[in-house]
């Protein structure tokens, strides 16, 4: 590992600088040495290579002190040996809070400089190869970590979130490739100006424009030194920034690899970070980080989308079930999304929150699929049903459990909705016989919806009920089988001419 290590020494004595080169080089290590301070920080700007600092405290324009403040800055992994012929408890202790990790006294003989270079240079494998296990460790975690969402916009959250910490940034946004694939839009962001969360920049434009058109990462130490970066920054607060692509992984085959296009790389989104920790400036550490990072979160936005596709699929199948058993009978055609309309408008009108009514909207146009397991001439008989035929009636919301259950993206919450929506407050509902708030509040809402609609529409053996019978039916069942809150509010949008009847 020796002649793979670099050593920079920096002393305004041209012959300690000599000495030191002669010694280090012909212990194997390779040595730059310069005059003073600012010519080492602009040769540590210009390579990113050095392991070991070796500086005079004592010099002109910069002091060793300020120097190793300054050289950590550009490289935090530099280890500095001090060198001094005027050591002091408070030269030491300044050294040491600037990150020195030792010092030797001038004159210094042969062998103290060895064991200072050999024990500083173990010390900094060691620091290095810890500080990739914890990389490996941390992007190991993150994998794990991101294929857990199924939720996009809290996926995006998550995965800016995670580049922000990685690379010390403090401002960050993920773009994301809008459908025509014509432009970026702001999906999620941190430290924006308000006007810039929800910006929008057209493909080929801009910094994230450029990115996605070519997809390709691009790292700015300074955009003041970059003049066709700086015109494409659309103004940026920060001279240093990295914007790396998102692409797409999945074939239609399956295989994981970057998808081409005919029009160049497919992006599904640019990721964004700036303003580094301590007005420091990215790397290219920085950008392996957030291009490992990258490639995760693109796999995790596919599954993500491809869970969402299946989902959708699954639903729609689903849907169609439940308007085939209905299509059946010309009598309850459009009963389900009847009752699911006024269901999700009931659970507005308490003030439930979003998520509860987003469950409604779904669980309630699959409340009565169970029916599919019931004979056509039980559903469709023109007479009274005889008691074993309201039995086998009865089993549908059972059925409708069974059918669901299996389907993991339906929630306790919407097979609740199908199993229990013939329960009623007083307990003498069914199948379960639960009563009160047993019956979570969604269900004592569709209870309510589903009752009304099967009251106003018109079936093979009845009339539909005009609105004034209907009202009243629904106040006398009250507190019995339809929750007294929920009735009142019924009834006072029906009053308000909120509610129709079917028709």
């Amino acid at each position: 590992m020796a002649e793979q290590s670099r050593i920079l020494v920096v002393d305004d004595e041209a012959v300690i600088r000599e000495l030191m080169g002669d010694i280090l080089t012909e212990e194997g290590y390779s040595v730059e040495s310069v005059s003073n301070g600012l010519a080492a920080l602009d040769l540590l700007r210009q390579t990113d290579d050095f392991e070991l600092l070796f500086t005079d405290i004592m010099m002109p324009e910069m002091d060793g002190i300020r120097l190793i403040h300054e050289a950590r800055k550009l490289k935090p992994t530099l280890i500095p040996i001090v060198m001094t012929g005027f050591a002091t408890i408070e030269t030491a202790r300044a050294a040491v809070k600037e990150g020195a990790y030792d010092y030797v006294l001038k004159p210094f003989s042969l062998s103290e400089i060895k064991l200072a270079v050999s024990n500083a240079l173990e010390r900094h494998h060691l620091v290095n190869e810890n500080a990739r296990l914890r990389e490996i460790t941390e992007l190991f975690t993150f994998s794990e970590q991101v294929v857990r969402y199924r939720e996009e916009r809290t996926l995006l959250d998550f995965v800016l979130k995670a580049a922000l910490d990685r690379v010390g940034a403090q401002r960050g946004s993920i773009m994301l490739m809008n459908r025509d694939g014509r432009a970026l839009e702001v999906a999620t962001s941190v430290g924006l100006p308000e006007e810039a969360e929800h910006d929008c920049v057209s493909i080929g434009n801009g910094i994230a424009g450029w990115v996605a058109q070519h997809g390709a990462p691009l790292l700015v130490e300074n955009i003041d030194k970059d003049p066709e970066i700086a015109g494409r920054s659309r103004h940026l607060a920060d001279a240093s920034f990295i914007s790396v692509p998102l692409e797409r992984k999945v074939a239609a085959n399956g295989w994981r690899h970057p998808v081409p296009s005919p029009n160049g790389p497919e992006v599904l989104a640019v990721l964004n970070v700036s303003s580094k920790e301590n007005g420091r400036q990215f790397n290219e550490g920085d950008l392996k980080t957030l291009n490992v990072l990258a490639n995760h979160a693109s796999i995790a936005i596919e599954n993500v989308r491809l869970i969402r596709d299946i989902e959708t699929s699954h639903l729609s199948t689903l849907t169609s079930m439940a308007l085939l058993i209905e299509a059946k009978d010309p009598y309850t055609h459009g009963h389900s999304q009847r009752v699911r309309d006024l269901a999700v408008l009931t659970a507005r009108r308490l003030g439930l929150p979003q998520p509860e009514i987003d469950l409604l909207n779904l669980g309630a146009g699959l409340h009565d699929i169970g029916k599919i397991g019931v004979n056509d001439g039980i559903l469709n008989k023109c007479d009274c049903l005889s008691d074993q035929e309201w039995d086998t009636v009865r089993l549908h919301p059972l059925i409708g459990y069974d059918v669901l259950e299996p389907v993991n993206f339906l929630t306790k919450g919407h097979l609740d909705l199908v199993r229990h929506h013939h329960e009623r407050v007083d307990g003498s509902g069914y199948p379960d016989g639960i009563e009160g708030d047993q019956i979570p509040e969604i269900v004592r809402i569709i209870t309510v919806a589903d009752a009304f609609d099967a009251m106003s529409s018109s079936r093979a053996y009845r009339q539909g009920m005009p609105m004034d019978d209907i009202v009243q039916e629904l106040k006398r069942c009250s507190g019995a089988q339809f929750d007294a809150r929920i009735v009142n509010l019924f009834v006072e949008m029906i009053q308000e001419g909120k509610v129709q009847l079917a028709g």
